[in-house]
């Protein structure tokens, strides 16, 4: 009925997904917590409606809290390591099975990418040789 409310399809496949390369957007010092997690300070860049509204100063920081589990994935988002293989080193590192650790990982990927810290390197489809 009303197509606004559908979450949008990835123009992406499952595989295309699957072998994307995690990689950090932001250079980040990993601060050690007593939890055993870790907290990420990155330079607050506003848009610029904002910095036209409201006076940011120029050395404001934003500030991430990562649990232990997401400080082992933060570390493997080396741009180098695909989104199957982190899958599967957190299944191995939490012991749980690969469909719990897909979904909690590929969850945990998206927030990352909205806040802006991590992007993903996805490869072209290699076109279809017409022979």
């Amino acid at each position: 009925m009303f197509s606004f409310f559908r979450p949008q399809k990835s123009p992406f496949s499952r595989a295309q997904q699957l072998s994307a390369k995690p990689v950090r957007l932001v250079a980040a010092e990993l601060q050690p917590i007593d939890s055993g997690g870790a907290k990420i300070t990155v330079p607050l860049r506003p848009r610029r409606v904002h910095r036209l509204l409201l006076r940011f100063p120029d050395n404001a920081t934003k500030t991430f809290e990562l649990d232990s589990v997401g400080v082992y994935v933060w570390q493997i988002c080396d741009g180098k390591t695909s989104v199957q293989s982190l899958i599967i080193k957190v299944s191995k590192h939490l012991k749980i099975s690969p469909r719990e650790a897909e979904v909690a990982t590929m969850t945990f990927l998206q927030t990352l990418m909205k806040k802006g810290l991590i992007g993903l390197e996805l490869r072209k489809p290699k076109p279809a040789a017409n022979s």
